[in-house]
């Protein structure tokens, strides 16, 4: 058993609620560790302190308040969604992925920037229909560019 185990029993022992059983092992344990007696007398003293100590008075006011509190508390948490919505939701990503997911956006929107800021392609054939309706003089200039 650990010191903490047993700082646990001589709190039981000093409240009168450890079994004859475990006192007698309590305190042949007590009889080898110097720590655990020093404890067992400090436990002693605060628990004779604290029996000696008058209880204090309450206002029924502060009971009436501390309840109300607890009412409303406990009527708030009823009405509180059972989900949270997207806008105030936290997500945490780990660095690297933040990292990878920047540098493939970043790697295609160069990868699209050319295709999509391809400027028009000109039409160099006129349709017969069309070019029959042309003056000479303006398909003379069209042949010229």
């Amino acid at each position: 058993m650990t010191h903490e185990n047993y700082q646990q029993r001589i709190s039981l022992y000093v409240d009168h609620a450890l079994s004859d059983k475990d006192t007698s092992k309590l305190f042949a344990h007590l009889s080898r560790c110097k720590e655990c007696r020093s404890f067992l007398k400090l436990a002693s003293h605060v628990h004779a302190r604290i029996a000696n100590q008058e209880l204090a008075e309450v206002p029924p006011s502060l009971d009436r308040r501390v309840l109300a509190s607890v009412a409303t508390t406990s009527d708030r948490s009823e009405r509180r969604p059972w989900y949270a919505p997207m806008w105030f939701t936290r997500i945490s990503i780990p660095l690297p992925a933040a990292a990878s997911i920047l540098f493939l956006i970043m790697v295609g929107s160069l990868l699209l920037s050319p295709i999509l800021a391809q400027p028009p392609q000109r039409q160099t054939e006129i349709p017969a229909q069309l070019a029959s309706k042309i003056p000479a003089s303006l398909q003379q200039l069209q042949l010229n560019k």
